[in-house]
């Protein structure tokens, strides 16, 4: 219900000098502007959940700017820092507010580790960053966040959760201490930092706040735009289907569209597959991370101005950079959970109430996972409802390391304190914890114990520092990004030198390579550079067609809905006979998949398979389910801690910890409490025959 005359004026009265710059050109403001600028202008810590395309940005940005940044500001000083996931996302902020910002005379750079417009010397205004960027500018230059005023965390709940989440919690810490400290010695006016969260619509947003805004008011509002949804079968070996899809855009009236993949090698067949003879002529485009930073930033632009056009993206697209209107988005393949399918249905249709999508399945399992996740967003309770715990929240003791690390390089003396770390880490991690990371890392060389109980950087931190500068640098001691296992190889143009993205040893084994969907020829590779020229002329698409669909990691939550999309009841574990052995449908995901093979094991012969996450075959009958102590499952995490290191997101600090406490890191990360109440839940049951068939056929398929 669109609010009264009266209170659309009372608030444009509240905002004299950033209703003109933000709001005048829409002539009011959405739901969730009116219900979170109040909030922000008496200066109150908020969560802000809400749709795509509902006005968070200017929602929060606005009053503080009312608030913090007045005509007659004090120059030079940083007052507002913006904290985005994705260093793409912050290019497209800066590009959004770069008008609103210049009519109102405010300073606005970004910082990232594509691009920066920050100048230490002359501080902006307005900065927009990432975690991982604004955990550099708190090491190298804390005297600028001195007179710091408010803080927005952009799409948190896509922190939330990981790595980054955690080492967020700890820069907030960082930044609230420097405050603390400058007011303390008078060189601000007081400590006081307002603290906003901006996140999709959520099933739990108070617990999200609680971890990173202190004392925060909880602003909620559903999305109400409807999703047009179309179901469409894809051979794995051609793209026929897609390129017909594509050519009904105009009896539809469509002109721009966004294509999802989950896979860099998906994205270029693909693409490489419609660009010839596309309704699209020569506006068709391709996004991925492994592309140059500064190629990347060209083709967001071009799509984005252009009125027709079709770009081909892995998940970098997911976050709000402005790309135009999008008619359609596609979907090869399911995304692996329901917040990723949210976050890219949301792209399209953002200037209207329906989101028209199309979900392209190459496999009747693919079809299921699709139409669970649309049961699931058209009803986010069908998610949430088959957990039968919350997560655990806890903190990853990796972080510290991290933190150690950035935090020696800030010191005045490049020296961190045990006591120190105890009071910023208060809550988080235990003080007999750090002292035991503090050792660990000085008998491995990357801390060296000082006078008066002080740690300094060891010869491996040094060497680790010096090499952030060289082509093949070590883990940033600013991150907590999982780096890619795989060895990666620059392309190059061979005419002009330029870099032009990154590929790993896949790339080199497709019999017709392409950059971008076009044809290139390899001319020259070694171990670390590969030389490519274009080709003119070559046909419209790779002599074979190759997908290369890396499986998406399931979820407890969507297995299990999987199951209910089949019409058995939630608990329904159906055995089915195949021969002289049985196939046992579990529905516990990937992880919990993983450990019940392997605790199977130890009573009976179990075979791991395609789809972990569902099924196990298992050479005799299952009677009953067995039933394992936490202390059981405990031991057998200790022993297999290095098999789920990787599977639990625990960041790329995880092996410098000590041993007891990686292990204590799986254990808590796994949860073992939540393991043994989904296993609980489950009965062996006996299914139909056309159940049983259906899902005999589902698990016979083929990856494609």
């Amino acid at each position: 219900m669109a609010a009264s005359l009266p209170a659309q004026l009372a608030l444009m009265a509240r905002l004299p000098r950033t209703w003109p710059a933000f709001f005048a050109r829409y002539g009011t403001f959405t739901a969730t502007q009116l219900a979170a600028i109040p909030i922000l202008l008496d200066r109150q810590n908020a969560l802000i959940s809400a749709a795509t395309a509902s006005g968070k940005t200017e929602a929060a940005l606005a009053p503080l700017i009312e608030r913090y940044c007045p005509a007659n500001r004090q120059r030079n000083r940083l007052a507002i820092l913006y904290l985005t996931p994705t260093r793409a996302l912050a290019s497209d902020l800066q590009a959004r507010l770069a008008y609103p910002c210049e009519t109102l005379d405010l300073r606005l750079a970004v910082k990232t580790s594509d691009r920066s417009t920050f100048r230490s010397a002359r501080p902006p205004d307005i900065l927009i960053t990432t975690p991982e960027s604004c955990d550099s500018l708190v090491a190298a230059h804390p005297r600028l966040l001195a007179n710091l005023r408010a803080v927005i965390i952009d799409e948190l709940h896509l922190l939330d959760g990981t790595p980054r989440g955690d080492q967020l919690q700890m820069l907030l810490r960082r930044i609230l201490h420097i405050r603390s400290y400058a007011a303390a010695q008078r060189d601000a006016p007081d400590a006081n930092v307002q603290l906003i969260g901006l996140s999709a619509t959520i099933s739990d947003p108070a617990a999200k706040a609680l971890r990173y805004l202190s004392d925060a008011a909880v602003i909620c509002l559903p999305g109400q735009r409807t999703i047009a949804a179309e179901l469409i079968a894809l051979s794995p070996i051609g793209a026929e289907q897609l390129r017909n899809y594509l050519n009904s855009f105009q009896s539809r009236g469509w002109r721009k569209a966004l294509v999802f993949c989950n896979s860099r090698m998906d994205v270029e067949s693909y693409a490489a597959a419609v660009h010839t003879n596309s309704p699209f002529g020569d506006q068709v485009f391709v996004h991925y991370s492994n592309i140059d930073a500064h190629r990347r930033h060209e083709i967001e632009q071009q799509f984005g101005t252009n009125a027709i056009g079709i770009c081909f993206s892995t998940s970098t697209l997911e976050l709000g950079i402005d790309i135009g209107d999008i008619d359609v988005v596609l979907l090869i393949g399911p995304p692996g959970s329901s917040a990723s399918f949210s976050q890219r249905t949301g792209r399209a249709g953002r200037r209207s109430h329906t989101t028209r999508i199309a979900c392209f399945y190459r496999t009747e399992l693919e079809q299921l996972q699709f139409e669970a996740l649309l049961a699931a967003e058209t009803d986010p309770t069908a998610i949430s409802s088959t957990a039968t715990l919350p997560p655990m929240a806890h903190t990853r003791r990796s972080v510290a390391i991290q933190q150690i690390f950035s935090l020696i390089k800030q010191s005045p003396i490049a020296a961190v304190r045990l006591a120190e770390l105890a009071e910023l880490f208060s809550g988080l991690i235990a003080r007999d914890d750090l002292a035991a990371i503090l050792g660990e890392l000085e008998q491995r060389q990357y801390l060296r114990a000082a006078r008066s109980g002080e740690w300094r950087a060891g010869e491996a931190l040094n060497a680790l520092i010096d090499s952030q500068a060289s082509s093949r640098p070590g883990p940033s001691i600013h991150t907590n990004i999982q780096a890619a296992a795989a060895h990666m190889y620059d392309i190059r143009d061979q005419l002009t030198g330029k870099k032009i993205a990154q590929v790993d040893s896949f790339w080199l084994q497709q019999e017709s390579a392409t950059i971008e969907g076009r044809p290139v020829r390899i001319e020259w590779a070694d171990g670390e550079v590969i030389l490519v020229r274009g080709q003119p002329g070559v046909g419209e698409q790779p002599a074979t067609f190759l997908s290369h669909t890396a499986r998406q990691p399931l979820s407890a939550p969507l297995a299990r809905l999987l199951s209910q999309q089949l019409g058995l009841q939630q608990g329904d574990a159906p055995l089915i006979a195949l021969g002289a052995s049985w196939r046992w449908f579990h529905w516990l995901g990937d992880v919990y998949g993983q450990a019940t093979l392997d605790l199977l094991r130890y009573r009976q012969l179990a075979s791991e398979t395609d789809q972990i996450g569902l099924y196990l075959d298992l050479a005799e009958e299952l009677r009953e389910l067995p039933l394992w102590s936490e202390a059981q499952v405990r031991h057998y995490l200790h022993d297999s801690f290095r098999r789920y290191e990787p599977l639990l997101d625990l960041g790329p600090f995880q092996n410098l910890l000590p041993l007891h406490l990686r292990k204590r890191a799986v254990v808590e990360q796994f949860d073992i409490t939540c393991f043994l109440a989904c296993l609980s839940a489950l009965q062996i049951s006996r299914v139909s025959p056309a159940i049983a068939q259906r899902l005999l056929d589902l698990s016979s398929e083929s990856a494609p």
